[in-house]
């Protein structure tokens, strides 16, 4: 165990910290530094142009499910330790997933970091709090930021197609 101003947390918490923010500087540096990400980037904006373009649609869209699917089953085997597996797990993963993009904005790196840290720190202050409203509160967020911003705190312009 490891103290970090003044709390204890154990060590493994402070490796899932490392290993995500390594993942997060990595995806970044891919989407945003590199040929292929930029290749991405124009797929994911108009799938039709890229093809007329030359660029191998298919092949971007089954290497960005490959490095998805692999960063999924690396979270998986990284939190089963922290977390009990039971079948239906992938439930609650799902709705803390979908309230993060909700709340970060569609298509946004920031808005996803963003977002998972609202989501995280309301639900922590939800669990030390009001313990029976946990679930609640990650939906009153959602809905507040809904509420002004419909499109998320982080949401990426989006030219309108005629």
């Amino acid at each position: 165990r490891s103290s970090f101003i003044g709390l204890s947390f154990a060590n493994y918490d402070f490796l899932l910290i490392g290993v995500s923010v390594l993942i997060g500087l990595v995806l970044w540096y891919g989407l945003n530094r590199t040929r292929n990400g930029k290749l991405l980037r124009v797929v994911i904006h108009d799938r039709e142009i890229a093809g007329a373009l030359g660029i191998n649609v298919s092949k971007i869209f089954a290497i960005t499910f490959l490095i998805g699917a692999s960063i999924g089953t690396l979270a998986g085997a990284l939190t089963a330790p922290a977390l009990s597996v039971v079948p239906g797990i992938g439930i609650q993963v799902i709705v803390l997933a979908f309230a993060v993009v909700v709340i970060g904005g569609l298509g946004s790196i920031t808005g996803a970091l963003v977002g998972a840290l609202i989501v995280g720190m309301a639900r922590a202050s939800a669990v030390h709090l009001y313990p029976e409203l946990e679930l609640f509160v990650i939906y009153a967020v959602m809905g507040l930021v809904l509420a002004f911003r419909p499109q998320g705190l982080f949401a990426i312009a989006s030219a309108r197609k005629i």
